[in-house]
């Protein structure tokens, strides 16, 4: 099979392995690893990973195929669901096994291990599906892994964009208690009753932002500590 055949069949993948190659070309693998090697070296597939190839440039469309299982959430998916303003400048996974970065081609792509696995569904992203956090969830990921700044999950519980009542629910799944403060707090903030999720709350004052100073004014009824302007968010 020449490579213009090739590359017209595994265009139709968003990811493809050594073991799909093989199958394609119906050749054991040490020959398929070579013809790999060459369209590679070429320009014409781009390695994720040993053993991992793709011919697209956009690693979203890929990223939550690597590990299994994983979803794309936190900042990358907030921008997504245009939750943010930021664009993230890292593809963000969430995966059940800890897992290091991949550097692709000037972007990366970080995983973020997770007990919290659940609420993800398939997305279609142009030509392919991909698994990503519903919107709520990405929202609990981003405040249970605090690797993105607090202003963008609280911008997106403010925006009214999210269904408060299933982030309730998911606040509740957590059984996290700081967490339950910070999301019952901004949901009321905004308008909405999340008394629900004061038996949560303990008696110790959490930080609203939790990258912040433990300074501020006290909300006696979420027992957290107001060290943010939201009004600048």
């Amino acid at each position: 099979m020449k490579a213009i055949e090739i590359l017209e069949e595994v265009r139709k993948l968003p990811m493809f392995t050594i073991g799909d190659l093989s199958k394609l070309l119906r050749k054991d693998e040490k020959y398929v690893r070579l013809v790999a090697y060459r369209l590679m070296k070429r320009g014409l597939i781009k390695q994720i990973e040993k053993g991992k190839y793709t011919v697209h440039n956009d690693a979203v469309q890929f990223a939550s195929l690597i590990a299994a299982p994983s979803y794309i959430s936190f900042w990358t998916a907030l921008s997504m669901y245009h939750l943010t303003e930021q664009i993230p400048i890292d593809v963000m996974v969430a995966v059940s096994r800890p897992k290091k970065a991949i550097d692709f081609y000037g972007h990366r792509i970080t995983f973020t291990k997770i007990t919290q696995f659940w609420g993800y569904a398939k997305l279609r992203l142009r030509d392919f599906d991909v698994f990503i956090a519903e919107k709520e969830k990405a929202v609990i990921d981003c405040m249970l892994a605090k690797n993105v700044p607090f202003d963008e999950p609280a911008k997106a519980i403010l925006s009214g964009e999210v269904d408060y009542e299933k982030l309730i629910e998911y606040a509740k799944k957590t059984k996290n208690a700081a967490l339950a403060k910070r999301i019952g707090y901004l949901i009321e903030k905004k308008g909405g009753d999340a008394s629900s999720l004061l038996d949560m709350a303990d008696r110790a004052y959490t930080p609203l932002n939790w990258s912040g100073k433990k300074e501020g004014k006290k909300d006696f009824r979420w027992k957290v500590t107001i060290n943010i302007n939201l009004g600048e968010l």
